[in-house]
């Protein structure tokens, strides 16, 4: 074991035995656990040492006297061996005999080694290894010199890891799980770390590794000799531990080991003395770390490990409450199929009731692949599958290819069949995006469901949002009220809620106020402008992507984007796997390119965007046409129509009334402003009010009118959507010849860093025959930073906020917004933390 990091771990004990050996004689003891570094230590020492070394090892079976004795120059038939040998040892002082795992010497040579410990000549330094169990009174003496090697804790093993592992420091939690694995010894954490395959994820391979790696060799090797050395009423103890996995009291060791009484206690008694089994907790006994256990099991037969699983299966269920995931775990290793099934469900029900989702999924997954249960059962289970995968499974993708493969399986139609058709649906429309396979399953699945009115309502009620599909509102309208009134049947408290929840979708897309908590209203009133926190919402997986999303959402339209990179990333982070999630993400993302100029990476986002959602959601279908150049907007405004989707599709009417007056189609226009002031008059949509505000200026332009669009979009703090008002008055303005407005417009729009919307305004500028004004930021200091803009980037770096520097700058914060977004730009960073550095 040569490990510079972990000697670094020994100093003390380097320190105990340097200074024993300095003396003139005595006996050192060296006292640790198999594979605690008692050999390196020794061998450290040695090899820079001035004294000469003898080391032997004692080994099980075999005599370690004859060596010692042909070194000394004895005859082995003297009859005087012992003084013979204390003479020889005088003569050739000064010298370390060093005698290796004693608990294995043969008898003969431990008498001699006792009988040396007590009588060392000078010069001699007697070093004896061994475990703690094999430590004898026979060896106390003035002389001795006792050093206990204990195991590394969970800081030292990650002080090793990261030495091994090339400098990658390993979480706390993760060189705690090693600690735990390993025990803490040297020798198995150096062994274990050998496996991990340099370049890869370091983090992911460790957790890979601590699942499938064997135990080290040299592990099972000692193991199997300690034993064979103890009587097989303790083995079997032993064993029996190992099968269980977690501590255990003395009654479930007996009743899986077959032994019951004072044997029992003996066994485990013998157990504990040599180290075989550790006290974990008062009463409960278990191997001391997990390789040990693994090393166990290693040396059991395959039909004799799996009778041992029985056993535990059938001790288990005598516990109350029964703990259905371990019996169910031992019973599928002890080829019980039909215990393992129920016990599995049992489990898995349980798992998902108390929140931990992931481990009723592997439960479910692991059961349908049994091929051979009944489909009813399979049918059953895969349902129980599609709801985990639906409140918090990142593996939905898995979970719809399981689904459609038990489907297919039976063409019988029936309530069970319809159960399993609406998780399908329900998945393939709310997770995958897709909305056509997911509405054709949902629709298929209602008249299967006869008899399950919560079900039936569950389906209509998704069928019923009219931000998708491409059904009237009316139908939709209809569908909501037969869910609304099926749902009042129904008992189960996650149907009633997904209905509500849908209800609130339904309600939130046409404007019409809902109390509804929970993460779809949030990202709703997103798109709405109704006032919000985003607290108490959902916890699971979905809920917080569809928050972080609206969050960023809210960010965008508020100009807020110092830290909008780092926020999409986040937030794509959060919304992996979820594609309409991502759909809404690339939407702003494309829309902010697009303002800093990128036009041709924005666009592409755009026209993605607009693919991905041709069935919906229509809001994010309707704001993506109506950013992205020269996408037809008549089909959308259609389904907007059609659907009465007006409050939520604000950016698509300014678009085309904009479009169609730039057009000399002044009448459409007009009539398209008329009937979405009408729309969105008496619904709770202040985005939307903002809109028609906007919209009736376009289409009878003014001063007061543009003024006024402006001050409601600066009222809902979407200063991006008030420069973007502003920027329509300062295009009137222009063709009555002020060019005044349009060039602050500009100057506005470089500051909030929307470089690209600054350009389009000069662009009209030059195009009227005015100068355009050159760009902010860059004279006077190019690319350095300004006092001011580094007086602002130190107080960031300090951790100050935006509002907190604007106080003590006396600045306002819109100010404050500009000089980090042109510090950022100039340093070529994209977050707070990363200022200081450079500054």
């Amino acid at each position: 074991m040569n490990a510079p990091c972990v000697e670094a771990r020994r100093e003390h004990e380097l320190g105990v035995l340097h200074d024993a050996l300095s003396n003139d004689s005595g006996l050192i003891l060296v006292v640790g656990e198999s594979g605690v570094g008692k050999t390196h230590l020794l061998r450290q020492v040695a090899s820079h040492h001035s004294v000469p070394w003898f080391i032997t090892q004692c080994l099980a079976g075999t005599s370690s006297l004859a060596a010692l004795l042909e070194v000394l120059g004895v005859d082995p038939a003297e009859p005087d061996r012992r003084g013979a040998v204390l003479r020889g040892l005088a003569q050739l002082g000064p010298i370390v005999i060093a005698v290796e795992d004693l608990q294995w010497a043969d008898p003969e040579t431990l008498r001699l080694v006792r009988f040396v410990a007590a009588r060392i000549p000078k010069g001699v330094h007697l070093v004896v290894t061994c475990r703690p169990e094999a430590i004898e009174a026979g060896f106390l003496t003035e002389r001795l010199t006792e050093i206990r090697l204990g195991p590394l804790d969970a800081d030292e093993v990650q002080a090793v890891a990261a030495h091994q592992l090339g400098g990658h420091q390993l979480s706390p939690t993760l060189a705690e799980e090693l600690t735990r694995h390993s025990g803490g010894l040297p020798f198995a954490v150096l062994e274990f770390l050998r496996t991990i395959k340099p370049g890869t994820s370091v983090e992911h391979e460790v957790r890979r590794a601590l699942v499938e790696t064997a135990p080290p060799v040299a592990l099972r090797a000692s193991l199997g000799i300690r034993m064979r050395e103890v009587p097989e009423s303790c083995r079997h103890v032993v064993r029996a531990a190992a099968v269980l996995t977690t501590a255990a009291p003395e009654y479930l060791l007996g009743t899986v080991a077959g032994l019951t009484g004072p044997t029992l206690t003996a066994a485990i008694d013998h157990a504990l003395t040599t180290g075989l089994l550790h006290e974990r907790r008062p009463g409960l006994y278990d191997h001391r770390h997990t390789l040990a256990r693994r090393a166990v099991l290693a040396m059991l037969p395959p039909d004799e490990l799996r009778r041992l699983h029985r056993q535990a299966a059938r001790a288990l269920m005598g516990i109350t409450p029964p703990p259905h995931a371990r019996i169910a775990e031992h019973a599928r290793r002890g080829g019980l199929l039909g215990t393992w099934l129920t016990h599995a469900e049992l489990a898995a029900d349980h798992s998902v009731a108390s929140g931990n989702l992931m481990a009723g999924a592997d439960q479910l997954t692991a059961m349908l692949e049994v091929t051979a249960l009944p489909w009813t059962d399979r049918a059953r289970l895969a349902t129980k599958l599609g709801r985990t995968a639906l409140a918090d499974n990142a593996r939905w993708g898995d979970v719809i290819v399981v689904l459609s493969e038990v489907l297919a399986e039976s063409e019988v139609a029936g309530v069970t069949r319809g159960r399993l058709r609406l998780m399908l649906g329900l998945l393939l429309h709310d997770r995958a995006g897709d909305i056509r396979s997911g509405r054709r399953e949902l629709c298929a699945a209602v008249p299967e469901l006869d008899g399950d009115p919560g079900s039936i309502a569950w389906a209509l009620s998704v069928l019923a949002v009219p931000t998708h599909g491409g059904e009237p509102i009316a139908q939709q309208r209809v569908w909501l009220r037969q869910a609304r009134s099926l749902v009042q049947e129904t008992v189960d408290g996650v149907t009633r809620y997904a209905v509500r929840t849908n209800e609130a979708r339904f309600r939130l897309a046409t404007g019409e106020l809902d109390p509804a908590p929970g993460a779809e209203a949030a990202g709703a009133r997103a798109w709405l402008g109704q006032r919000q926190t985003f607290a108490n919402v959902n916890t699971d997986r979905y809920s917080r992507a569809v928050v972080a999303a609206a969050q960023v959402r809210v960010a965008f339209a508020a100009a807020d984007w110092a830290t909008l990179e780092e926020r999409l990333t986040r937030a794509r982070t959060a919304a992996a796997g979820l594609p309409l999630v991502l759909a809404e993400l690339d939407l702003i993302d494309g829309r902010h390119r697009l303002a800093r100029g990128n036009v041709a990476e924005g666009k592409g986002l755009l026209e993605t965007v607009i693919a991905r959602t041709s069935l919906g959601p229509w809001p994010l279908h309707a704001a993506a046409v109506a950013a992205c150049p020269d996408a037809g907007f008549e089909l959308c405004l259609d389904i907007v129509r059609r659907k009465g989707l007006w409050a939520v599709s604000g950016d698509l009417v300014i678009h085309v009334c904009t479009t169609l007056m730039r057009a000399d189609r002044v009448e459409e226009a007009t009539r398209l402003a008329d009937e979405f002031a009408e729309a969105v008059g008496d619904v709770n949509a202040p985005a939307a009010a903002a809109a028609a505000a906007l919209v009736d200026a376009v289409v009878r332009p003014s001063i007061p009118a543009f003024g006024q669009a402006a001050a409601q979009y600066a009222a809902l703090g979407w200063r991006y959507y008030e420069c973007l008002a502003r920027e329509q008055l300062g295009h009137y303005l222009l063709s009555q010849g002020d060019a005044e407005h349009l060039t602050e417009t500009s100057r506005k729009y470089d500051a909030m860093g929307a470089r690209g919307d600054g350009e389009r305004c000069r662009d009209a500028l030059r195009a009227a025959g005015f100068a355009a004004p050159r760009k902010r930021g860059r004279r006077g200091y190019n690319n350095k930073l300004s006092p001011r803009e580094l007086e602002v980037a130190r107080l960031a770096a300090e951790g100050l906020t935006n509002r907190e520097i604007a106080v003590q700058l006396n600045l306002s914060v819109s100010t404050i917004e500009d000089h980090i977004t042109s510090t950022f730009r100039k340093l070529g960073v994209a977050r707070r933390s990363s200022l200081g550095p450079l500054l």
